[in-house]
């Protein structure tokens, strides 16, 4: 049976094409940074944000013994210190790696009752009291984070020792743990040639 439309009626569907909206775009957030301005890409309406992979586009991010560092593009830094806001603390991370994959309060650690926020790649935040109080980084991503002067993930004992800072390394419940100023970390064996497993400074919920 063909079915066949009135002029009237095709004028109304015209009308109602003309009239409906556009798919909505994606918007990119601003995030203020230290009086500097980050772009922050947002996900297509369709795409659920904490599935997503993409980085803002050339933001990189450094590690160190009291904050987090992001280096912007034309190579300045902004610092996530600790002792600042969480909220703050997340959208400026956020910025580097994306939304977190999860944000939770572990009640079960030994500083007590820790909020967190878990990121791509093994990064992870630690939050006393709604401040951002440390950082903890696993080994799902080999290289991808580091200090400053290289220390991070697959760094060797030897490379450590290298680096000028004394480092004390010894067995404990948890593995071969080593400090070294202010980080603390995991060593495959506490031979020269063993690699930096586990990374982490400040208060954070490492079981032992």
């Amino acid at each position: 049976m063909t079915i066949k439309l009135l002029p009237a009626a095709l004028t109304a569907l015209g009308l109602l094409a003309a009239c409906s909206p556009e798919a909505e775009k994606p918007v990119a957030n601003k995030v203020t940074a230290n009086e500097a301005e980050i772009i922050v890409p947002s996900a297509p309406p369709e795409v659920n944000i904490a599935n997503a992979s993409e980085e803002a586009a050339g933001v990189g991010l450094n590690l160190a013994p009291d904050e987090l560092t992001l280096v912007l593009p034309n190579g300045s830094s902004r610092h996530v210190g600790f002792g600042m806001a969480k909220a703050e603390a997340v959208k400026m991370i956020s910025a580097a790696l994306g939304s977190p994959i999860e944000e939770a309060v572990n009640q079960d650690c030994g500083a007590g009752a820790l909020g967190y926020a878990a990121f791509r790649n093994g990064l992870s935040l630690y939050f006393e009291e709604g401040k951002f109080a440390g950082w903890d980084l696993d080994g799902r991503e080999n290289g991808k984070f580091t200090t400053g002067n290289g220390i991070g993930i697959g760094t060797t004992r030897k490379e450590l020792e290298a680096s000028g800072s004394a480092v004390d390394v010894g067995e404990t419940s948890i593995g071969n743990e080593f400090m070294m100023g202010g980080l603390s970390g995991l060593l495959s064996t506490p031979a020269p040639d063993g690699k930096v497993t586990n990374l982490w400074a400040g208060t954070t919920c490492i079981a032992r």
